[in-house]
């Protein structure tokens, strides 16, 4: 544990406080550490709902004139008073090339917000990017794209350090009103981040769709310390710590197996730095309305990942969503498979979404909608 997180350890008074407190500290101290630890980015468990997240070269994937979504993810409510926070926006629009529709390329423009945050210290991430396509007809049916992308963007970390108290802070009787003379980093800073991306898609006439593609983030491994600028004497910790690239892989595909009904198996993966996680599952289908293009969704997937060297299954999701010319909203909880042994609590994760296409046709689409 570093000195800053000691120093806070004896100010809150360890031995009294309450689980969740404890686990909303070690939450922060895992996002404030220089070096020693380095996180790993959010996978929304409803990932194609706002895919240029997670690989830029999926913005304007679809048949349609543009896409705009919305998701927002609440994390740790089992454990935490101000649980972890998630919201997403993220919009793009399609334009195609050329007069002849079935042999077209296509690019794409759009951008994406982020913003995370820890209520109790006001701890945030916020990120605003820029996103680019080009999507490449390989056929003369409109059914074969071989796609590349990339989104350029700044980042700004936040931490309020009005409602952290020290041990030197203590009045003797019962409160902590003097001033500390623990050296703070500076509360908040930026950086610039570059993803890129690379993508195939096919659909045959039958009804098959299939999408593999894979996408580096954080090309750049920019400094995410808030010790970087750090002019303290006194400090003599890490001063540097680079986020590790995260390398993306992803593979979906959907298929009829009844009439009016489809199944879409799918798997992403990521690869960053010691961290590796597997979002594995199925959606399905079905078809309520031809005439309105109406939809009932569900599906099932799983979180697997590696923590001190073994992988486990780690959350069971379940996903229910109605979708209606072009419309889409998504509901999705995380069910913890991990007993979270240290707070005797298990954790849920409840995420909501919102999409919606315009000038939507579903019979051309190559991607999920969730």
């Amino acid at each position: 544990m570093t000195g800053f997180a000691k120093h806070v350890c004896h100010a809150i008074g360890l031995s009294s406080w309450s689980a969740k407190s404890i686990a909303l500290l070690s939450l922060l101290f895992l996002s404030l550490s220089t070096g020693k630890i380095h996180s790993q980015d959010l996978l929304f468990s409803q990932a194609y709902s706002s895919p240029s997240f997670f690989n830029p070269s999926l913005a304007g994937a679809y048949d349609a004139l543009y896409r705009i979504s919305l998701q927002h993810r609440n994390q740790w409510n089992a454990v935490l008073d101000n649980p972890f926070k998630t919201y997403a926006l993220s919009g793009d629009a399609r334009l195609e090339l050329g007069r002849d529709r079935n042999r077209m390329d296509a690019f794409s423009v759009g951008a994406n917000f982020l913003s995370d945050r820890v209520g109790q210290f006001d701890f945030s991430k916020t990120s605003l990017s820029l996103v680019g396509a080009f999507h490449k007809n390989l056929s003369g049916q409109h059914t074969q794209f071989l796609s590349a992308g990339f989104s350029l963007g700044m980042n700004q970390q936040n931490v309020n350090y009005e409602n952290i108290r020290f041990h030197d802070q203590f009045d003797g009787a019962n409160a902590y009103t003097l001033p500390t003379n623990e050296h703070l980093p500076q509360n908040n800073f930026s950086y610039a981040d570059l993803n890129i991306g690379i993508n195939y898609s096919l659909r045959t006439g039958d009804g098959f769709r299939m999408n593999a593609g894979g996408a580096i983030l954080h090309l750049l491994t920019p400094e995410i310390s808030f010790y970087k600028d750090s002019s303290e004497p006194d400090y003599f910790g890490d001063t540097e710590s680079k986020i590790y690239r995260n390398y993306i892989g992803h593979l979906s595909v959907e298929t009829g197996i009844a009439p009016d009904i489809w199944l879409s198996p799918r798997i992403i993966a990521s690869f960053q730095g010691p961290h590796t996680q597997f979002l594995v599952g199925t959606g399905s289908k079905f078809l309520l309305n031809e005439s309105y293009n109406s939809f009932l969704h569900f599906g099932i997937f799983t979180r697997v990942n590696n923590r001190l060297e073994e992988y486990k299954v780690r959350d069971l999701s379940l996903l229910i969503g109605f979708e209606i010319e072009g419309i889409s909203i998504g509901f999705s909880y995380d069910l913890s498979l991990d007993d979270l042994q240290h707070y005797n609590q298990r954790q849920g994760i409840f995420e909501i979404s919102l999409s919606m296409m315009g000038e939507y046709h579903n019979e051309h689409d190559l991607c999920p909608r969730f």
